[in-house]
C-alpha cells in the first residue's frame, strides 16, 4: 500500500486557533469579558491566528518542495507545449498551365506565415508551412482502359473517341485510368479535369449522380477514394461524361504517390463503375465517348504548424565559465529540426567563423572536446556543459566550453504551441507575405493537436510511472506509458495482448493509439481520430529504442463504434425544458466518448461556434459532472472493450438535474472509420453506413474498440 504522507498543517484557523485562544482568555486574563468580534483584543487575536496559519501553511509546503527537488535530481523536466497542425490550401489566381506547354510554376516557400484574423479574445494565431509547395500545370501522359491497357489514348484524342467503359455493355467493375507525369508530384493538388464528349441523353443513369467511384494511387498498389468537389463553382458538370463539355474537380490527398499500373509508372487516377445506390443511380446503358481531355491545377495543399520562425537570434557573449546558460527571447520552443542549432564563434585557419554545435539530451556522455549544448524546450533556456567534481576529487568537464569573449547565436528556431492553435475550419486566411500567382489560402479542416505545457501535477504523476518503467518496455503498462511520453500528440494508448483466434504471431505487441484531438471530439468531428502516418511513426520510433529485441511492435488506431442514443425524458415541473435537454445531451456526449472532454480545455473563438457538416455547433455547453459510480478520477474516456449497458444510460440520465423520469432509451450503432468521417476538404459529405438498432439490453464492445457519440436525440414528453 502507499505510504501515508505526514500532514504538517493540521491546524484550522477558526477551530484550532481562534476558538482555542478564546478558551484560554478566562485562564490568563479573567478580567477580559468582551469576546465580540468588534473588540480590539479579538481583532488582534484573529490577526495572530492568521499569521500562525500562514507559518504552518508554508511548513506544509516543505514536503512538496522536496518532492519537486527530487524530480529535478532525476532530470525530469516539464513537457513543453505541443503545436497544432493543419493542412493549408493555397488557391491560384489563375489555373495552371495558362497555355499548353507553359512552364510557369507557383512556389510557396517553406516557412511562409499564414495567420488568423485577430479576435476580441486574443491576438492572431500564426501557422507556418512545413515544406515547400510547388504548383505547376499537371502533365497528362496516360489515358487507358482496363481491358485495353496496351493502348494509350492521350495522343489519339481528337482522332478517335475514347470509350470510357466496355463498348458493348458497361458492367460494374469496368475501369479507366488517367496518368500524370511521374516526375512532377501532384499530391495535394486541386485538380480540374475538363472533358469533351459526345453528347447523349445519358440513358440509364442520373446525370447528377452517376454510378462511379474515383480513386487515386497512394503507392504499393493501394488506392484511396476521392470524391468530386461539391463546392460552389466546382461541382461536377460532366453528367457522367454524357455532356458535350463538363468539368470535374478533385482535392487530391497529400499521400498521392507514383505507382505502376500494368508496368507503367505514373501518378494515377482511376474511375470504375460501382453502384452505391442502385435504386437512385441506375446503370450505364452505353459507354461514354470522350473526345478531348485537359487537366489544370487550381491550387495545392501543404502541411503547416502553429509556430513562428525566429532566425539568427544572438545569445550573447561567452564568459568561458562552465555551466553557462542563455535564454531565448521566445518560448516555448518547438523541437529543433535539421539546420536549427547553436553556433559559436571560433578561429579557423586564422579567420573568425561561426561553428555549429550539436544538441544532446544530457551531458553524461560528452567529453571536454565535444561541441554539445542542451536546450529546455519549455523555457527556451540553452545550457552548456558543467564541471563536476568526481569521487576522487578531480574536476571533469562535460562538454566543450565556449571560449571567453566569443559570440553565440542560434541559426533558427520555432516558437508556438498550445490549445490556442486548435482553430476551426476556414479561420486561417491572412497571408503575411505575398506569393506570386497565389490568390488566397485557408484551412478547410480543423487545426488539431495543440496542447499546453505540462503542469507540475501532471509531471508528478508521470514521474511515478517513469521510475517504474525505467525507460524500457516490457509489460503492457510500460508500452502504454512510454507511448504517451514520446509526444504530447498521444492522448491514450492501449496495449492489447494476442488472444485466442487472433492473427497476431507470438511476440507481437499490438499498440492502439488515440491522438490528442479533444477539440474535434467536442464538436463532433470524428475524422481527426485517424492515426496519421507521422504520429504513428513517431510513436514507433520512440518505442523501438526501448522494446525487447524479441518483440515485434505494431502501432495502429483502435476500432471505433458510433453510438446514437434516443432518449425520452419527463422534465421536472417548472424546469427549463431546453436547458434540461442540453444537460442530457452534454452528459451523454461526455460519457460515450473516446477522450475525456471534462478535462480538456475549451477553446474560445470569435463567434463561439463552428460549422460542421452544414450545422452550427456551439463550443459552449452546460457544465455537467459525471457520476462517480460510472467514472473514476483518472477516467480518460470510454474504456477499451467495455460493454455498454442500457441500464447505465437510464441511471445516467436520471441523475441529470431537471430530469424527473426517463420514459425510454434506445441505442443505434454503426462502425466509425475516422478517415471517412466528417466534411471533406473538397466540400463533400462523408458517406457513412446506416445505423443499426441494438437488440437487447447490452452493446458488446471488442477489446480493441472504443465508443463514440454520434449526436444524440433527446425528446421531452409530458405525462
Amino acid at each position: 500500500m502507499a505510504l501515508d504522507e505526514p500532514i504538517l498543517d493540521d491546524l484550522r484557523f477558526q477551530r484550532d486557533l481562534v476558538d482555542e485562544a478564546r478558551k484560554r482568555i478566562v485562564r490568563y486574563s479573567p478580567e477580559w469579558t468582551d469576546y465580540n468580534v468588534s473588540d480590539p483584543g479579538i481583532t488582534l487575536l484573529e490577526l495572530f491566528a492568521w499569521m500562525t496559519e500562514l507559518t504552518t501553511y508554508r511548513l506544509n509546503r516543505v514536503p512538496e518542495k522536496n518532492y519537486i527537488r527530487f524530480l529535478d535530481l532525476l532530470g525530469l523536466q516539464l513537457l513543453p507545449a505541443s503545436p497544432a497542425r493543419c493542412e493549408l490550401t493555397f488557391r491560384l489566381s489563375t489555373p495552371l498551365p495558362i497555355e499548353p506547354d507553359n512552364p510557369i510554376t507557383a512556389i510557396v516557400p517553406e516557412g511562409i506565415e499564414v495567420a488568423s484574423l485577430p479576435t476580441a479574445q486574443g491576438d492572431e494565431v500564426i501557422f507556418t508551412t512545413d515544406t515547400r509547395l510547388e504548383i505547376a500545370g499537371p502533365k497528362l501522359t496516360q489515358l487507358r482502359r482496363a481491358d485495353e491497357v496496351t493502348k494509350n489514348y492521350v495522343p489519339r484524342l481528337g482522332i478517335e473517341p475514347f470509350y470510357a467503359f466496355d463498348r458493348a455493355r458497361p458492367q460494374p467493375g469496368d475501369t479507366f485510368y488517367i496518368g500524370f507525369d511521374e516526375h512532377q508530384p501532384i499530391g495535394g493538388y486541386i485538380l480540374r479535369l475538363s472533358f469533351e464528349a459526345d453528347e447523349t441523353q445519358a440513358p440509364g443513369i442520373r446525370r447528377d449522380d452517376p454510378p462511379w467511384v474515383w480513386e487515386c494511387s497512394i503507392g504499393n498498389g493501394q488506392w484511396q477514394e476521392i470524391a468530386p468537389s461539391t463546392r460552389r463553382d466546382e461541382r461536377d458538370t460532366t453528367g457522367g461524361l454524357n455532356n458535350a463539355y463538363g468539368e470535374i474537380v478533385f482535392y487530391l490527398p497529400l499521400e498521392a504517390r507514383v505507382d505502376q499500373v500494368h508496368g507503367r509508372s505514373a501518378f494515377w487516377l482511376r474511375c470504375r463503375i460501382e453502384q452505391r445506390r442502385p435504386e437512385h443511380q441506375g446503370m450505364f446503358a452505353q459507354a461514354p465517348r470522350v473526345r478531348a481531355l485537359a487537366a489544370h491545377s487550381l491550387g495545392g495543399t501543404v502541411r503547416a504548424t502553429h509556430a513562428t520562425i525566429i532566425t539568427l537570434e544572438e545569445l550573447g557573449e561567452s564568459t568561458g565559465d562552465p555551466g553557462q546558460s542563455f535564454k531565448l527571447n521566445y518560448s516555448p520552443v518547438l523541437t529543433l529540426r535539421q539546420g536549427e542549432t547553436v553556433e559559436v564563434e571560433e578561429i579557423v585557419d586564422g579567420e573568425t567563423v561561426f561553428v555549429a554545435w550539436d544538441r544532446v539530451d544530457d551531458f553524461s556522455l560528452s567529453s571536454a572536446h565535444d561541441r554539445h549544448f542542451k536546450i529546455d524546450y519549455s523555457t527556451g533556456e540553452i545550457m552548456f556543459g558543467p564541471t563536476i567534481r568526481q569521487p576522487n576529487g578531480d574536476l571533469k568537464q562535460y562538454g566543450r566550453l565556449p571560449e571567453s569573449g566569443r559570440m553565440m547565436r542560434i541559426t533558427k528556431y520555432r516558437t508556438g504551441g498550445g490549445v490556442a492553435g486548435n482553430l476551426p475550419p476556414q479561420k486561417l486566411q491572412v497571408m503575411r507575405s505575398a506569393v506570386p500567382y497565389i490568390d488566397s489560402v485557408t484551412n478547410y479542416r480543423r487545426a488539431e493537436g495543440g496542447r499546453d505545457q505540462e503542469t507540475v501535477e501532471e509531471a508528478k504523476m508521470r514521474a511515478r510511472k517513469e521510475i517504474r518503467a525505467q525507460h524500457r518496455a516490457v509489460t503492457n503498462d510500460d508500452y502504454e506509458y512510454l507511448a504517451k511520453g514520446t509526444t504530447r500528440g498521444v492522448a491514450r494508448a492501449k496495449c492489447v495482448s494476442p488472444s485466442e483466434g487472433s492473427n497476431l504471431p507470438p511476440g507481437t505487441v499490438d499498440l492502439l493509439v488515440v491522438p490528442a484531438v479533444f477539440d474535434s471530439i467536442r464538436v463532433g468531428d470524428l475524422s481527426r481520430l485517424a492515426l496519421t502516418t507521422a504520429l504513428g511513426s513517431q510513436v514507433e520510433a520512440g518505442l523501438d529504442e526501448r522494446r525487447l529485441l524479441t518483440a515485434t511492435l505494431r502501432v495502429r488506431e483502435p476500432g471505433y463504434i458510433g453510438v446514437k442514443v434516443f432518449a425520452d425524458i419527463v422534465p421536472s415541473p417548472y424546469s427549463n425544458h431546453e436547458l434540461v435537454k442540453a444537460r442530457v445531451l452534454e452528459t451523454l456526449t461526455q460519457f460515450i466518448t473516446p477522450l475525456s472532454l471534462s478535462k480538456s480545455p475549451v477553446l474560445a473563438t470569435d463567434d463561439q461556434s463552428e460549422e460542421l457538416g452544414g450545422e452550427q455547433v456551439s463550443f459552449e455547453a452546460p457544465k455537467v459532472t459525471l457520476p462517480n459510480d460510472l467514472v473514476t478520477e483518472n477516467w480518460e474516456g470510454w474504456e477499451f472493450g467495455r460493454d455498454l449497458y442500457l441500464a447505465e444510460l437510464y441511471a445516467l440520465i436520471q441523475q441529470v438535474p431537471g430530469v424527473r423520469h426517463v420514459r425510454d432509451v434506445r441505442v443505434n450503432t454503426r462502425p466509425v472509420v475516422p478517415v471517412r468521417e466528417g466534411p471533406q476538404p473538397d466540400g463533400t459529405e462523408a458517406r457513412v453506413p446506416q445505423l443499426t438498432a441494438v437488440v437487447g439490453r447490452l452493446l458488446p464492445v471488442p477489446d480493441d474498440h472504443l465508443l463514440c457519440s454520434l449526436g444524440h436525440t433527446v425528446t421531452v414528453v409530458e405525462i
